[in-house]
């Protein structure tokens, strides 16, 4: 599994005159075939981007049926199941505050803590500056991401 981070959906949804828009396309057309998700806060994100350009009745279909859009799978909150909320807050405020300590916005902190403690494949990201020299998880530009894993 790998998991996107939210520049790839709004650059699909909002910048079709951007230069990075064909090869953007290139991975959404191709989600269904590999095994692609996003976290809970990523998707959070999303909406939260797209609020300034969406009708509130758009808004709610993106937060409530993101996935009839994208064929993407949107994970629970990383630990969060089974456990006491208060429990679960100690670790997150733990963990994502070190992230940010490494220079990362805490949006970025935030998908590198559910990535690492999902165990993912790999970060597909526009922004991989953001999150090098920062984990060791692989982090790849969906072009990248292509040709490595789909021959494109």
């Amino acid at each position: 599994m790998v998991l996107l981070d939210s520049n790839i959906f709004i650059l699909d949804r909002f910048f079709l005159r951007d230069a990075l828009y064909p090869q953007n396309k290139l991975l959404v057309e191709r989600l269904a075939s590999f095994e692609a998700a996003i976290s809970t806060f990523t998707l959070l994100e999303i909406c939260g981007a797209a609020s300034f350009r969406l009708s509130h009745a758009e808004l709610e279909t993106w937060l409530l049926r993101f996935t009839t859009f994208y064929p993407v799978r949107v994970l629970d909150t990383f630990g969060l199941a089974g456990r006491d909320a208060g429990a679960w807050w100690e670790t997150f405020i733990a963990q994502v505050p070190g992230n940010v300590l490494k220079k990362m916005t805490f949006g970025d902190a935030v998908l590198l803590s559910e990535a690492e403690n999902y165990a993912v494949q790999a970060i597909i990201t526009w922004n991989i500056r953001d999150f090098s020299r920062r984990t060791r998880l692989p982090v790849l530009t969906p072009t990248a991401f292509l040709r490595r894993t789909l021959g494109s």
